[in-house]
C-alpha cells in the first residue's frame, strides 16, 4: 500500500511541474473574455452559463490552485492549521475543489496594527476556501471590469494608486478646474456591506456566497457569527467590494451638468474625492445622494475622514499632497510618509548592529530603493534629496556606534570612499564564488523621474479589443524598466548611448 501512494505522489508531483502553464491561462482567459462580452450584451443568462463552465474547468482549478500559491498569504493557516508545501498536494487541492460538496470553513480572526495606533481586524480562510474563492473570482473579475466605474482604480487589474493620482491632476490642474474637493472615506467599509445587498446583485452562485458571507470566525477560540461585511483576508473580498461601491460615478455625474458644476470622482478601493465648482454643490446636492447611496448598501461615511478642502489649502489623497500654488497644481508625497519612512530606517539602522556594513547598507538600500520608485512619479526630487542627507547623518551615526574606540578619520578613510567621481558610504566585499563586490549606500535623488501615463479610462483587460493596447503599454513599461536600471548600473552613460 505504501507503495502505491508514493508512486501517486511521485507521479503528481510529475504531473504539476509538467504543466502548461501558457496554455492554460490562455484557455481561462477566453472563457473570461467570453463572459465580458456577453456582459457587454447583457445577456446574463449566458453569462451564467460560462461562470459555470469556467469554475468547472479543470484548466480554471489548476490555474486558482497556483495563483493562490503565489500570494504571501500561502504561508499563513486557517483554522484546521493545513499548509500545502509540494506539487502532489497542489495537484490534489486543485481536483478537490467541488461544487456541490463545498462547505466553508469558519475563518481565523488575526489583528495587525494600523498607522493609528488601533488594530486591524483581518479574517483568514482555510486554504482549501481560499482556493475555491481564487476559482470563483477567475468568473468574477470580468463581470466587474467590464461593469466598473471607468474612473475606479482600487484592487483592479492593470490599474494602479498612480493612475487615481493622475486622473485627480488631470481633474485639478488647469486654472478654470474645480476648486473645492470633497474628501470621503467609508467608515469600516468591509466590515459593515450588506450581505442582502450582496446576495441580490453579485452575479455568483448564492449557495457558495452565502456560505462566505456567513461562515463566521473565531477568536480567543470562541465562535462568532457574521451578520454583514466581508472578511478582509480573503481573495475574493476586494471585488466584491468594489462591485457594491459601483455606480457612485453615475450617481455623482449623471443627470447634472459635469462642465458647469465642475464634478469629477476618482475612487481607489473606498477611499474616493468628489471635485465640485462651490462649496453648495458639494454639501447641498452631492453628499446627501452619497450618503442615501451607500444606505442601501448597508455603509455611512467616516466623519472623521470626510471633509470638504480648498485646493490653495492642499490635501492629502493616497499618501500623496495635492495643493495649488499660484494656479500651479503640485503633487508631493505626504509628510507623513517621508516621516514614516525615515522612522523606518531608523528601527532599521538600530537592528542592525554587530552585522558587517555592507550587509547593512544592503538591507538599507533595498528600502530606499523601493521607496524612491513607489514615488518617483510626482514632483519629488526635492524630498529625494532632503532623505538622502538626512540618511548620510544616520548612518554616520550608525558607525560611529559600531566603531567607537575610532576617530572619525579612521571612519572616513575605511568606509568613505570616492567611487565614480564622488564620495560616498560604501564598501568591498567578497562573494562566495571569491568575486569582490563593491557596494555603496544608494541615492534617490539618482533615481530619475518618470511621470506616469494614465491608462486609458474605459480600457478592459478582458476585452480582445483593448489586447494590443494592453501589450503595447507593458512594452513601454518594459523598455522604461531596463533604461532606468542601465541609468543606475555602471558605465551607465555609455550603456544608455548605446542603448538609444
Amino acid at each position: 500500500m505504501t507503495a502505491i501512494v508514493a508512486g501517486a505522489a511521485s507521479n503528481n508531483t510529475q504531473n504539476w511541474n509538467q504543466l502548461d502553464w501558457k496554455q492554460i491561462r490562455r484557455h481561462v482567459y477566453r472563457i473570461q473574455s467570453r463572459i465580458a462580452k456577453a456582459v457587454q450584451e447583457k445577456r446574463w443568462g449566458k453569462v451564467k452559463a460560462l461562470q459555470r463552465l469556467l469554475t468547472c474547468s479543470r484548466s480554471a482549478k489548476l490555474l486558482a490552485v497556483k495563483m493562490m500559491m503565489r500570494n504571501k498569504g500561502a504561508k499563513t493557516p486557517g483554522i484546521d492549521k493545513v499548509l500545502w508545501t509540494s506539487p502532489n498536494q497542489y495537484w490534489d487541492a486543485a481536483f478537490s475543489l467541488r461544487i456541490k460538496s463545498y462547505k466553508a470553513q469558519p475563518l481565523r480572526r488575526i489583528y495587525i496594527p494600523k498607522s493609528n495606533g488601533k488594530k486591524r481586524p483581518l479574517g483568514i480562510p482555510t486554504l482549501h476556501d481560499r482556493a475555491m474563492q481564487a476559482l470563483f473570482a477567475l468568473a468574477l473579475k470580468p463581470v466587474a471590469e467590464t461593469s466598473s466605474d471607468s474612473h475606479s482604480y482600487g484592487f483592479r487589474e492593470k490599474r494602479s494608486l498612480h493612475d487615481a493620482i493622475k486622473q485627480s491632476f488631470i481633474c485639478l490642474a488647469m486654472k478654470v478646474s474645480a476648486p473645492w474637493i470633497l474628501e470621503a472615506d467609508i467608515k469600516g467599509c468591509f466590515d459593515h456591506i450588506s450581505h442582502d445587498w450582496l446576495l441580490e446583485n453579485i452575479p455568483l452562485p448564492k449557495a457558495i456566497l452565502n456560505q462566505w458571507l456567513k461562515s463566521g470566525f473565531i477568536d480567543s477560540s470562541a465562535f462568532y457569527e457574521t451578520h454583514e461585511g466581508t472578511p478582509q483576508g480573503g481573495i475574493i473580498s476586494p471585488i466584491l467590494c468594489n462591485m457594491a461601491l459601483d455606480g457612485l460615478q453615475d450617481l455623482v455625474i449623471k443627470g447634472r451638468n459635469k462642465k458647469r458644476r465642475k464634478l469629477n470622482i476618482i475612487r481607489y478601493a473606498d477611499d474616493f474625492i468628489i471635485t465640485g465648482a462651490s462649496e453648495d454643490i458639494l454639501l447641498s446636492e452631492i453628499k446627501p445622494d452619497v450618503e442615501r447611496f451607500f444606505a442601501k448598501r448597508g455603509l455611512t461615511l467616516s466623519t472623521k475622514k470626510t471633509r470638504l478642502t480648498h485646493i490653495n489649502e492642499g490635501f492629502d489623497f493616497l499618501g500623496f499632497t495635492l495643493r495649488k500654488f499660484k494656479h500651479k497644481l503640485i503633487i508631493k508625497p505626504a509628510k507623513q510618509k517621508t516621516s514614516q519612512l525615515l522612522a523606518r530606517i531608523r528601527k532599521l539602522l538600530a537592528q542592525c548592529h554587530g552585522i558587517p556594513f555592507y550587509a547593512m547598507l544592503c538591507k538599507l538600500n533595498s528600502v530606499l530603493r523601493g521607496w524612491a520608485y513607489a514615488h518617483r512619479k510626482v514632483v519629488v526630487k526635492e524630498i529625494f534629496s532632503f532623505i538622502d542627507n538626512n540618511v548620510f547623518k544616520q548612518v554616520a551615526n550608525w558607525l560611529r556606534k559600531e566603531h567607537r574606540n575610532k576617530n572619525g578619520s579612521w571612519i572616513n578613510k575605511a568606509y568613505h570612499k570616492q567611487n565614480k567621481g564622488r564620495f560616498s558610504w560604501g564598501s568591498h566585499y567578497v562573494r562566495k564564488e571569491g568575486e569582490v563586490k563593491w557596494v555603496e549606500l544608494f541615492r534617490m535623488a539618482d533615481v530619475p523621474v518618470r511621470y506616469h501615463t494614465k491608462i486609458r479610462s474605459e480600457a478592459n483587460p478582458y476585452d480582445r479589443q483593448d489586447y494590443v493596447y494592453f501589450r503595447q503599454r507593458a512594452e513601454v513599461n518594459r523598455k522604461t524598466a531596463i533604461r532606468d536600471r542601465l541609468f543606475l548600473s555602471s558605465d551607465a552613460y555609455a550603456k544608455l548611448t548605446q542603448w538609444k
